[in-house]
């Protein structure tokens, strides 16, 4: 039956003409790689390409960088931990031929390796990989690094691709010094929205710098400590994963924040949805997660407790 399978996933996956050296998976020379294609049984494919200094997600969007240099150094590390023993090379063999993903990697331009990653060692302290053109599957794992499965630090998840994991992360980094105005509109209690008002040009009058006006414009008291901290609030927002499946029209919007800037309007739509269901798992209703869009960015996921401070009312300001 082993043999079977192997000659059947050779002759179907693996057909190459050259030489090939079964045990060499990893890459020395991390520098060089320009691009790295993923794809799962699933029809799924991801494509980072290299230009210049620069990664990019299927040719359009930024790459995370961060995650690109881990999965380069994954690559460089990765060794083998055994061969499969005997009693489990169909095992293996089924796994990666029924969920391995393809990788394949270019150096300067031109293909280096391509093997497929399977499904994990029962302990959960390797990882069953085989190259392409070779008949024999091997148990690889990153000496002295846990946990020991390879599968989330080629960022897959389980075995399927996503390729917007891979993309750069929605990160708000406004300084206050530079925000004219903020208007924030709620949409659950219209009375609450107000617009805050930096006058820059009266910096060594602190506390006249700052005014807040409510839905009707008319002047409100307000704490100057409490305004202070809002607007310096925009400095460090970091946002979650993207979720490019959900659609604005499927979610309640319940505050627009408009941020102004010298020459630019930087626009922060929030919504809501006390039936999403995450992972399989109905939330009703969901305490902990929003979500937004960004300069008409795809909606993505924000947590609650990084984002309350920008998502007050008009009455936390008095």
């Amino acid at each position: 039956m082993k043999k079977i399978i192997i000659i059947i996933f050779t002759i179907s996956f693996f057909s190459c003409d050259k030489e090939i050296n079964e045990k060499d998976f990893h890459i020395q020379e991390i520098e060089s790689i320009n691009e790295i294609i993923m794809t799962d049984k699933y029809g799924s494919k991801l494509i980072l390409t290299k230009i210049k200094d620069q990664w990019l997600v299927n040719d359009t969007f930024i790459a995370w960088k961060e995650q690109v240099e881990y999965t380069l150094n994954v690559m460089k590390d990765i060794r083998i931990k055994s061969s499969v023993p005997e009693s489990f090379e169909d095992f293996a063999m089924q796994s990666i031929i029924t969920k391995g993903v393809k990788i394949e990697i270019f150096k300067n331009n031109e293909l280096l390796k391509t093997y497929y990653i399977g499904g994990n060692t029962r302990d959960h302290l390797g990882t069953y990989m085989i190259k392409e053109g070779s008949e024999n599957p091997y148990i690889m794992h990153i000496p002295d690094r846990h946990p020991g499965i390879l599968n989330p630090k080629y960022g897959l998840q389980g075995n399927k691709v996503n390729p917007h994991i891979w993309r750069q992360p929605i990160n708000i980094s406004i300084s206050s010094s530079k925000i004219s105005s903020i208007k924030a509109s709620d949409y659950l209690n219209a009375n609450q929205s107000f617009t805050v008002y930096n006058q820059l040009d009266t910096f060594n009058d602190m506390h006249n710098q700052l005014k807040v006006y409510n839905l009707n414009n008319e002047f409100v008291k307000t704490k100057f400590d409490k305004v202070n901290e809002y607007i310096n609030s925009f400095s460090t927002l970091k946002c979650g994963k993207y979720k490019p499946s959900l659609k604005k029209s499927q979610l309640r919007l319940i505050k627009k924040i408009s941020i102004n800037q010298e020459n630019t309007i930087d626009s922060l739509l929030i919504f809501d949805n006390p039936y999403y269901k995450e992972n399989n798992k109905q939330v009703h209703p969901n305490v902990e997660i929003l979500f937004a869009s960004y300069n008409n960015s795809d909606l993505v996921i924000i947590q609650k407790n990084i984002f309350n401070k920008v998502l007050i009312t008009l009455d936390d300001l008095k």
